[in-house]
């Protein structure tokens, strides 16, 4: 039993369990088998019913990988649920998957807002005001691409803006990623992009543009929406395909390398591009049916390459926030500490790899 489970256990908030068990991606079924409880009983913790004894606690502490002060009370806390985030489709998720990546989300917003209290994060500007419809989709993005000053060509450095303008992205580990592409939310006032390592660079660019449209075009979410997801590709098609200069420059008749070689100068995925060519009207349904049966079979529509190898977009406010708060007396393990959560996992949530170097003995020949 952990030393300090009785005073958890005397300081027991009840969202605390929920969080780390939606954390593990886990019903109250496989914790109460983890801890050898009924899922009655974890329930009934859940809900603030009863309180787990010091090891019960520790129990799940082991079994959930917090540490056991994680189920404390003291901290902030956001709870989201699935109809405050915009989700592409609630069919191919399962409640359980929703829940995870929310979760992630819930304990992110604690990062930033402990890294609040040090150092001063970027306002939220994205250009055009949020917390109200824009309608018109492509207008919107007109809107956006004016407020950056990017009067012409390619929309580049995506990421970065956003992440000067206040908006934190990141990509959260451990989800399943054939299912969760991305989602968004904007609560409490600090928009949040997440992704998962669904998809190449190209691809992923695509979906921060849609989320960015998804956070301007429907301050109230309705997750799995057919017409906000439409809406939502509106936008980023002409965000990062601007129509009054990509239709002169699609190639007729098709021809697959310069297709490529267009949708890499944009940061798009060939099939982006060429479903965008259909919108326009430069290419006919059986044009961009032959073209996608295409790249099936190239397997582009799932690993198209990316030309010298190009890592991407890659989320840098966090790390970059870490750095400057450490300068300011929160460190990295000051920042797990306060959290009450470990720091592989703090380091995990936040995008940082795991730097240690890795000790090698080698047998001397004598």
């Amino acid at each position: 039993m952990y030393p300090d489970a009785s005073a958890a256990a005397q300081a027991f908030a009840p969202a605390r369990l929920t969080m780390a068990r939606e954390l593990a991606g886990w019903l109250k079924r496989d914790l109460a088998e983890a801890i050898d409880r009924t899922a009655a009983a974890v329930s009934q913790y859940e809900l603030g019913q009863s309180r787990p004894s010091a090891g019960t606690l520790s129990r799940c502490a082991d079994a959930l990988g917090v540490p056991v002060s994680f189920f404390t009370v003291g901290r902030p806390q956001l709870h989201l649920d699935t109809a405050q985030a915009h989700f592409r489709s609630l069919r191919a998720t399962t409640a359980t998957q929703r829940q995870q990546a929310l979760a992630h989300v819930e304990l992110l917003w604690e990062v930033v807002e402990q890294l609040d209290r040090v150092i001063e994060l970027p306002a939220v500007d994205v250009g055009i005001p949020m917390g109200i419809p824009h309608g018109d989709p492509a207008a919107a993005a007109r809107m956006v691409r004016k407020a950056w000053t990017i009067s012409s060509g390619p929309t580049a450095h995506l990421v970065r803006n956003l992440e000067a303008r206040g908006v934190v992205t990141t990509r959260i580990p451990g989800l399943d990623s054939d299912t969760i592409d991305a989602f968004s939310s904007a609560l409490h006032g600090r928009p949040i992009i997440a992704l998962t390592y669904k998809g190449n660079p190209m691809r992923q660019r695509f979906s921060v543009a849609h989320e960015l449209g998804h956070l301007l075009l429907h301050p109230e979410p309705v997750p799995g929406s057919p017409q906000h997801e439409r809406e939502a590709n509106a936008f980023a098609a002409e965000f990062l395909m601007p129509s009054n200069e990509i239709r002169d420059q699609l190639p007729t008749p098709v021809d697959i390398a310069a297709l490529k070689e267009l949708a890499d100068n944009y940061g798009v995925s060939t099939a982006a591009l060429v479903y965008r060519g259909k919108d326009l009207g430069v290419y006919s349904e059986s044009t961009l049916r032959r073209v996608i049966a295409t790249l099936t079979r190239l397997g582009w529509r799932t690993h198209e390459p990316v030309n010298s190898g190009y890592p991407g977009e890659q989320p840098e406010l966090l790390r970059l926030a870490i750095e400057l708060a450490s300068a300011n007396d929160l460190t990295l393990p000051a920042l797990a500490t306060r959290l009450h959560i470990g720091l592989p996992r703090l380091r995990a949530l936040i995008g940082l790899s795991e730097a240690r170097p890795k000790l090698r003995l080698i047998h001397g020949a004598g």
